[in-house]
């Protein structure tokens, strides 16, 4: 009996343990766009990529969206592809969000390790430019990135119902 209350005081620790924010992880990485935007403007043509990977089952996620808004969405667990094109309202919104992200910086969680969160690696392109960044559950609420995640969150999930 005290074995199996030891055993689960020390699975308890570890899992609690596992979502906290730390500054002892690898050191900071260099964001990597290929140039910084100057512009509030969305452009006519532009790529979103975004994976959506991690938590305790093992997600494995993305969807690629263009400005004409054709769309493919992707689940590797469940090998399952679609294809298709979005509602004027969705592509519409995707624009505005667009716009909305322009003055914010690109790049990699800082200092922030969440065991059994998910990772959002998101990549667009516009004119030639190239914004990379990589977001977890932590650090996604200060990003300024989390109503565009949550709107492709929305778009792979409606997509592989």
């Amino acid at each position: 009996m005290m074995r199996t209350v030891l055993l689960f005081v020390l699975l308890s620790s570890i899992l609690l343990s596992g979502c906290s924010q730390t500054t002892t992880s690898r050191p900071a990485q260099a964001p990597e766009p290929e140039s910084t935007p100057t512009s509030s403007k969305a452009t006519d043509e532009w790529t979103i990529r975004m994976t959506h990977s991690g938590g305790i089952m093992g997600l494995s996620r993305s969807i690629e969206v263009s400005s004409d808004g054709k769309f493919t969405v992707t689940d590797n667990r469940s090998n399952k592809t679609v294809t298709g094109k979005l509602a004027a309202d969705d592509l519409s919104k995707l624009n505005e969000l667009l716009m909305s992200i322009d003055n914010h910086s690109a790049g990699k969680p800082n200092g922030m390790v969440c065991a059994d969160c998910f990772i959002y690696d998101l990549e667009i392109r516009r004119d030639g430019e190239r914004i990379a960044i990589q977001l977890n559950d932590l650090s996604l609420p200060n990003s300024g990135y989390g109503s565009l995640i949550d709107q492709l969150r929305g778009l792979m999930d409606t997509a592989l119902k």
